[in-house]
């Protein structure tokens, strides 16, 4: 795994500081991106689950949705074939994040853990599929191991490298109506990859150690030798340890202004996507989410120096993404700073989202 250290990035003094960059909101399909080969340097997203909400423009229900499949097996081939796309336009040293939820078999309407914490209603329009245990072969009641499904096809028929999964354990996710089994309140996050060397930078993301009282505890055991020594500075020259694989980061609510029209009940903290855009992409680098929705991703990776990029089927959430990308609220939310003292809008702000893509 090739290590890239980060220039230092803090102006001189008298140097002119530039306000971050404006991610780029495109209107495309996932299984078709606007964009070259070998052009990204990172994919973060989180595709729609299978057969959970139906996702509309002008309150119409859109045909070509990931998601509104059938059965499960044709919502796993329709995943990958959003998979090899990005694969296609992917770096050999880039890597994709990508969270996939699962569904319980036989779920005629029951209430459905959300992508992040919130609950929803499995629609009952004609439209979409009630999955039925006669027709997917799964027992009813039974989780469907979609993420587990698609990791292994990840691997089998496109090859890619399955580097680890990251929890994410949301300690404020909503609870459930079940009483036999235990509530669901995390995400699972495949990390892949398409070469076995690839561009990572750990020590952006390190955890610090509780470093004297370890250490006092290692010399109290040992005694002051060469080998407690040598820990002591490897951890001070290394900032830390490389975070473990459950990460422990709370679910943040959204607000959308009525008059837009829409509504998103799947969104990310921007902390999540920062982690994954300061460690696995370079300074200056592409970060592209293929299921943009609010442009969490996009917008997170404009605010810390790399170009970021939404794309998304939706008109709707196109204009959702332009509004959240640009209003300064949102964005002073999304670097952690304080949404009251954010600058007013910037009426010439020029409008970046792009027609469907032919």
């Amino acid at each position: 795994m090739d290590h890239h250290p980060r220039p230092d990035s803090t102006p001189a003094p008298g140097d002119a500081v530039l306000a971050p960059p404006m991610p780029v909101i495109l209107r495309g399909d996932a299984r078709a991106l606007p964009l070259q080969d070998a052009s990204v340097d990172l994919v973060v997203t989180s595709p729609p689950y299978y057969a959970l909400r139906s996702y509309q423009d002008g309150g119409d229900h859109y045909v070509g949705q990931l998601g509104d499949e059938p059965s499960p097996r044709d919502y796993l081939a329709a995943l990958l074939d959003c998979t090899r796309e990005m694969v296609r336009v992917l770096k050999p040293t880039g890597s994709i994040f990508l969270a996939l939820g699962d569904k319980y078999s036989g779920a005629q309407g029951q209430t459905q853990t959300g992508v992040h914490g919130r609950q929803h209603r499995t629609d009952t329009a004609a439209t979409w599929r009630q999955t039925d245990p006669r027709r997917t072969g799964i027992p009813n009641k039974s989780l469907m191991l979609l993420p587990e499904r698609f990791r292994i096809a990840a691997v089998d028929e496109l090859g890619l490298i399955a580097r680890a999964v990251i929890i994410w354990a949301k300690p404020n996710g909503l609870p459930e109506s079940v009483t036999d089994r235990v509530r669901r309140s995390h995400e699972d996050w495949v990390h892949l990859t398409t070469q076995p060397r690839y561009y990572a930078d750990l020590d952006e993301i390190r955890e610090l150690y509780d470093g004297d009282r370890a250490l006092s505890r290692r010399v109290k055991h040992f005694g002051p030798g060469k080998h407690v020594q040598r820990a002591a500075w490897h951890r001070q020259h290394l900032r830390g340890r490389i975070p473990g694989s459950v990460w422990l980061v709370s679910a943040q609510p959204l607000t959308v202004p009525a008059s837009l029209g829409v509504d998103h009940y799947a969104v990310f903290p921007p902390q999540w996507p920062s982690r994954l855009v300061r460690a696995w992409s370079p300074l200056g680098g592409v970060v592209l989410d293929p299921f943009g929705g609010t442009a969490t991703t996009a917008l997170t990776a404009a605010l810390n120096g790399r170009t970021g990029i939404s794309v998304d089927l939706s008109a709707d959430y196109g204009r959702l993404a332009r509004w959240r990308a640009t209003d300064p609220r949102e964005r002073a939310r999304a670097a952690g700073t304080d949404p009251a003292k954010a600058a007013p809008a910037d009426p010439a702000q020029p409008d970046l989202f792009g027609g469907l893509t032919e």
